[in-house]
């Protein structure tokens, strides 16, 4: 959960790069959303851990879930240190 200017709680999320199909045995497909959302959250990592360094601060927050806005804020501090 982020929050807005007014400090109102917002939810945020993470679009899956490619659907699952709910078919078939459920343990399968389960394993198989289980493994595309981790890939999902690893693709926007990576994205946001080159972005950090390229984009201006405020616009690299607004752009990333705040996780990975911290996570590269403290890779833009820790660089510089």
């Amino acid at each position: 959960m982020g929050t807005d200017r007014s400090g109102k709680m917002i939810a945020e999320e993470v679009q899956l790069i490619e659907g699952v199909k709910a078919e078939g045995n459920i343990e399968n497909w389960l394993l198989a959303l289980e493994k595309e959302m981790q890939r999902s959250v690893r693709i926007v990592c990576q994205l946001g851990s080159k972005d950090c360094f390229s984009l201006p601060l405020k616009e690299f927050v607004n752009k990333y879930q705040s996780q990975v806005a911290l996570a590269g804020i403290q890779m833009v501090w820790a660089n510089k240190v």
